[in-house]
């Protein structure tokens, strides 16, 4: 099983802050102000579910969630998370295998394109897309690595990512998709933008038009 997160649930966001400190993490709550009382908000990709968390200190009740994440193990994690008086229906499968008639006004990808290739993202922003409502947002997050003039420990720091996530996750991809022109040719237009960790992460805010 491809981008199969189980083998180190357990210890993944401990791991990832030994890295980046809480650098992942504020890169997505910062992006939070775009979401709204009384939204209908899609998490794709959640992990261990600790955004549900920031997400119910801010807005303690009113938001419909789905939250899809295809590691069962992570799933656990996230089904223990105090998501307030928010509905949170939660959905365990693969994101490019998500099915619904819902239509949402916020979709949240923190960190999830990064395990795919270029023609892969595009098909899932594609699928997905059709799930947010005209004018909604696109909450995304992730490592940066331009394909010139990138910084030699970004590049190294981002090969050492690959070669851990393929070994132990079968992560299929072994370099950074190019989502600013993937979005872009799925009309979108960037409202907010804001990089961290020197440039390494990034954060993006995209409205459909």
């Amino acid at each position: 099983m491809q981008n199969n997160y189980n083998p180190v649930a357990g210890y993944y966001d401990l791991l990832i802050q030994l890295i980046f400190g809480k650098t992942e993490i504020n890169a997505q709550v910062e992006m939070l102000r775009f979401v709204f009382p009384g939204n209908r908000v899609l998490i794709v990709g959640g992990g261990t579910g600790w955004i549900l968390d920031k997400i119910a200190e801010i807005y303690p009740e009113g938001l419909e969630i789905t939250y899809v994440e295809c590691s069962g193990t992570m799933m656990k994690y996230a089904r223990k998370r105090n998501c307030g008086a928010n509905k949170v229906s939660f959905v365990q499968l693969p994101v490019e295998e998500f099915e619904t008639e819902e239509r949402y006004d916020c979709i949240l990808a923190g960190f999830l394109f990064d395990n795919f290739y270029q023609e892969h993202a595009a098909q899932i922003v594609g699928s997905l897309d059709t799930f947010l409502k005209d004018g909604g947002y696109w909450l995304f997050a992730d490592y940066y690595y331009p394909r010139r003039g990138g910084s030699w420990w970004q590049g190294l720091l981002l090969r050492s990512l690959y070669w851990g996530a393929r070994m132990i996750c079968r992560v299929e991809a072994n370099e950074l998709p190019d989502m600013k022109a993937i979005f872009s040719s799925a009309g979108y237009r960037v409202i907010f933008n804001k990089f961290y960790y020197r440039g390494f992460i990034q954060a993006v805010v995209y409205r459909k038009e």
